[in-house]
């Protein structure tokens, strides 16, 4: 793959060496041990499904969320689950990783119970979005759409809970017509939500790629820089859908993002208006349907 100067920027950005310090000024969470030894197990060339379930089994909350997440209509199972070892058969390791990853980062961010809990709905809607986009448009993987979903905003309530007026920040990049997202965060703050976001899916083993997603989600040249990897263009694209599915769905008549990236999101997924627009209608249907 030849190197943009786009994607130079962006790896550099996240390199351990730019990064050290804005890791301890914002407290990015480290991925806990559990997450950590579960990880690689999954990744070995034998996984051990009973030391997985074992893993899975230990921490009493995570036992609970993962059998409730099974046994959700989502999976549309014939039969409840009722073990951890039916569970991580059911799921997959793949999905199973995914879903943990998922559960286990929700414990680790701390802030304004209200503000999570608005910030955990999008999360789940766009979640929900980006893996039913993945199955109907093809070209990226579910579980990595899923993931995409899941860490592209987790900046936010760090940064949230690292400045006391970051609520100002946000408020004024969601109604700014024509300026960056990011650049308006950096003017504040001198970092923005996509670089923590990335670099904190990069600390948690995230894929290059999706860590490359993260960080460059606001930056819309990425739809005419050849150089950037087909499926990173793909998620950003998929990403934008799904925020205008979750705009309109909360009531809001239109997204500033969409109007500064969407034409070229469309092109990036071969498209037209009318796609657009039906994939936001079954979106839409999905989330007034509970089915996330």
């Amino acid at each position: 793959m030849n190197t943009s100067e786009l994607l130079a920027c962006a790896l550099r950005e996240m390199s351990v060496l730019q990064t050290d310090d804005l890791i301890k000024s914002i407290g990015i969470p480290a991925r806990p041990v559990t997450l950590i030894k579960l990880q690689k197990e999954i990744k070995a060339d034998d996984p051990d499904l009973r030391c997985i379930a074992v893993l899975v089994a230990s921490d009493v909350t995570l036992t609970v969320a993962v059998l409730r997440t099974v046994n959700s209509s989502a999976f549309g199972l014939s039969r409840r689950c009722e073990t951890i070892e039916q569970a991580v058969a059911m799921m997959g390791l793949k999905r199973l990783n995914v879903i943990v990853t998922g559960l286990v980062l929700r414990g680790v961010l701390k802030g304004d119970t209200e503000r999570l809990n608005r910030f955990w709905d999008v999360s789940d809607k766009r979640s929900h979005a980006m893996s039913r986009l993945a199955v109907g448009l093809k070209g990226v993987d579910v579980d990595m759409a899923h993931s995409f979903g899941l860490f592209c905003d987790v900046g936010i309530p760090l940064l949230m809970q690292r400045f006391a007026d970051y609520g100002q920040t946000l408020s004024a990049c969601n109604h700014e017509p024509s300026e960056s997202f990011t650049q308006i965060e950096h003017k504040r703050h001198h970092t923005d939500h996509a670089l923590v976001g990335a670099i904190m899916a990069r600390t948690w083993d995230i894929s290059q790629t999706l860590c490359l997603a993260i960080r460059l989600h606001h930056d819309y040249s990425v739809f005419q820089d050849t150089n950037v990897p087909d499926v990173v263009a793909r998620l950003i694209a998929m990403g934008l859908i799904a925020e205008v599915a979750i705009h309109r769905f909360s009531h809001h008549i239109s997204s500033t993002e969409w109007e500064k990236g969407g034409d070229y999101a469309a092109g990036a997924l071969v498209l037209s208006d009318h796609d657009v627009e039906d994939w936001i209608d079954r979106l839409i249907h999905d989330f007034a349907k509970g089915t996330i």
